[in-house]
């Protein structure tokens, strides 16, 4: 393991008192100079607080300031080029989001270590003195810790011993920032004539849902998963495209192609590997983070709660849906629209990863077509009644019909499609009763 390159990001260590914070931060901070990683900067909690001198206190909005100003320290650090360790209680669950929403490349790693463990451990005897009712604001007695819904690595510091958390931290902080720099390609050339009006002002992703836009939705979810090479394909009114944290892609022929074309306009984006996204969907960075996961060269998301959504979805019936047939529930044997639902492993949500190496299947099957359709220009391809109109799922049926395998990532719920003008008030009642329970 020695000699690795690891790109820059904060661990964030986070837990109650005597969890075990200090002493892992510590171990992480020696195991990964051990292995060559010398860019590499700790920034403890308590440490933090002596620098400051006697100007915060333990309340709340106090431990907030402390850590507002590891957040924008941890940051500087990170695009410097250096990796920043932070071990801190961090209690609140909207700090530790901001600190997810400022830095790139952000690993949250929880200590879930029971109370009457810590209270064990505490040679210092603060819990004791909490429980007596000598502090007002200790965490975890007189003040509760507030879970994550998903932080990136659990790691429980009473089953396992210092030497077996110690392995998997420095495992899991390797394989987390071991990853190649991935490109994410948002194709939005399309018109998105089912919105109606909507449309009319502005491109579909642009439209609000609960103040946010469905693109600048995505765009902060990619990353808060560490993809920073955003591409857009643009096309229909494309000059509200622009923001300096993509790059845009334009299809003149947006009118006459759909998304297979309108992909390729990105070609040059593909070639380290890629994510690829609808623009019309909203959908939580736990998915991206499923994808990001995969071992597979080929993969797609596949919802397999789908059909509770085409409920009173008479403008989007279920024949519209991109259904995805499986018979090992691993990779996918069919994909297309207007299939029997009834036998159909779950719904493709517009997400698919592509391997350096997927993306050169990928190439290669397109250019291999295009030669072919040039020379029988009215065939049909699949679904799409020319190959110029083709989908990506008509694509993908033709990559698994030449041999290649596609593999499902199964996702149950947590997206929403924006496809007809009902879509948008269903997406403000799931994403904004989600958001206040995250509140």
């Amino acid at each position: 393991m020695r000699n690795q390159e690891l790109i820059s990001g904060t661990i964030w260590i986070t837990g109650v008192s005597a969890s075990g914070k200090s002493t892992l931060g510590g171990k992480l901070f020696n195991d990964l100079k051990a292995i060559g990683v010398n860019n590499v900067k700790l920034l403890d909690g308590e440490a933090i607080r002596e620098e400051l001198g006697e100007t915060h206190g333990y309340m709340t909005d106090e431990r907030n300031a402390i850590l507002g100003k590891t957040i924008q320290m941890a940051s500087k650090y990170n695009e410097n080029g250096i990796i920043v360790i932070v071990t801190a209680i961090s209690h609140k669950r909207d700090i530790r989001q901001k600190a997810r929403d400022t830095i790139t490349n952000f690993m949250e790693v929880f200590l879930n270590c029971p109370l009457e463990v810590c209270i064990e451990r505490d040679y210092k005897g603060h819990y004791q003195k909490a429980l007596n009712g000598e502090y007002e604001n200790f965490i975890g007695v007189t003040e509760s810790y507030e879970t994550s819904d998903s932080p990136e690595l659990v790691i429980n510091t009473k089953s396992l011993t210092i030497e077996e958390c110690q392995r998997l931290l420095l495992g899991e902080v390797v394989r987390f920032l071991g990853r190649k720099p991935l490109n994410a390609i948002i194709v939005a050339a399309g018109m998105g004539n089912r919105m109606n009006h909507f449309k009319k002002e502005k491109p579909k992703c642009m439209l609000n849902v609960n103040g946010k836009t469905i693109l600048d939705r995505l765009i902060d979810n990619l990353l808060n998963c560490g993809i920073t090479g955003i591409n857009i394909v643009v096309g229909y009114k494309k000059e509200y495209f622009n923001d300096d944290r993509y790059q845009c892609y334009v299809n003149p022929d947006y009118e006459n192609n759909n998304i297979l074309h309108s992909l390729f306009y990105a070609e040059e984006a593909m070639n380290s590997g890629f994510l690829f996204s609808y623009s019309d969907i909203i959908y939580d960075e736990v998915i991206i983070r499923q994808m990001l996961e995969t071992n597979s060269d080929i993969a797609i998301a596949v919802d397999c709660n789908w059909l509770e959504y085409y409920e009173d979805r008479v403008d989007h019936p279920i024949s519209e849906a991109e259904l995805v047939f499986s018979e090992n529930r691993k990779t996918v044997t069919l994909i297309r629209k207007d299939a029997d639902s009834k036998n159909a492993f779950g719904e493709f949500l517009g997400v698919a990863y592509f391997s350096r190496k997927g993306a050169e299947i990928l190439k290669d099957v397109f250019n291999d077509l295009l030669q072919y359709y040039y020379e029988n220009p009215g065939q049909a391809f699949h679904t799409a009644k020319s190959f110029k109109k083709a989908y990506l799922t008509d694509m993908l049926q033709e990559i698994i019909n030449r041999g290649y395998s596609v593999d499902l990532v199964q996702i149950k719920g947590n997206w929403t499609e924006i496809d007809i003008p009902r879509d948008l008030t269903v997406s403000e009642q799931f994403w904004g009763k989600k958001e206040c329970k995250t509140s």
